[in-house]
């Protein structure tokens, strides 16, 4: 049997294996088969929101009401209440949801984020028609984003420090943060026309405050944008692409890996049995 060896002891006569030299390939095989797994489901999930979207009929709130399959609404974004209004942490927009990512240029290949995060919250869309209530979660919303270069100083006289995690180091006179730093944030603002692909039901919920029915993510997958179908079809299209891709080469990499590894590892417990 064609064993390494190096990786069996036999201190005072008796037989150790010296896992040491497989084990950190048994991690690096399990890490990658789960990044390629993740990867790979989030990718087939792009997918299926990228064929919807391309796929799905346009109809109005009332004639997806009575609907029993998926649908594509587009309608105006209110909030259920007055008060249930979020406010958007750079442009300070009245908004029922927003994502926001601050992040400088930097040498290297280090980390350049400074602060990121998304929040949202239940809305309405109405068309004239009917009036749907909408409970998103965070991987249904696919937001159309602005993108601003400024100056730490001006970072730091425009955005609302109260509403974010800054990094302290944004605070001081660092060199890395006197280059500029990219403001980029997506906002559904109150008043904005939004377009709303899932399946209508008229359940009652809590909170619905006189609308005719409620898409939810558990009535089907939910996609909320404000950007046009299209344009967020391509872009969630080219997205699951590339993580279907990401995720078939570590997935690969990983399984060759465990393989490799595990096998070694059966070699040694086996040429451990015969000594």
């Amino acid at each position: 049997m064609s064993v390494d060896r190096a990786l069996v002891r036999v201190p005072f006569g008796v037989p150790i294996l010296d896992v040491y030299g497989v084990l950190p390939g048994v991690a690096a095989g399990v890490i990658a088969t789960v990044i390629g797994v993740t990867a790979m489901v989030r990718g087939v999930a792009d997918m299926r929101d990228w064929w919807r979207l391309w796929t799905t009929d346009s109809v109005s709130l009332r004639e997806s009401i009575a609907t029993e399959g998926v649908v594509r609404v587009q309608g105006t974004v209110r909030p259920p209440r007055s008060d249930d209004t979020l406010v958007s942490p750079i442009r300070g927009e009245a908004c029922v949801a927003y994502e926001y990512k601050i992040y400088h240029h930097v040498q290297g290949t280090g980390d350049s984020t400074i602060d990121a995060g998304i929040e949202y919250t239940p809305f309405v869309i109405s068309d004239g028609t009917a009036e749907i209530y909408v409970d998103p979660a965070e991987e249904s919303l696919s937001l159309d984003h602005e993108t601003e270069t400024v100056t730490r100083e001006e970072l730091l006289k425009r955005v609302d420090e109260a509403r974010l995690d800054l990094d302290p180091s944004v605070r001081t006179e660092s060199g890395l943060l006197e280059r500029y730093i990219e403001l980029v944030e997506g906002t559904l603002g109150v008043g904005e026309r939004a377009s709303v692909v899932g399946k209508a039901s008229t359940e009652p919920e809590d909170g619905l405050v006189g609308a005719d029915a409620v898409m939810t993510p558990e009535e089907g997958r939910l996609i909320v944008t404000n950007d046009a179908p299209a344009r967020t079809g391509l872009r969630t299209g080219a997205r699951g692409l590339f993580l279907l891709a990401l995720g078939i080469g570590f997935g690969s990499l990983g399984l060759g890996a465990l393989v490799a590894n595990l096998g070694r590892l059966v070699e040694m417990v086996q040429f451990v049995g015969t000594v």
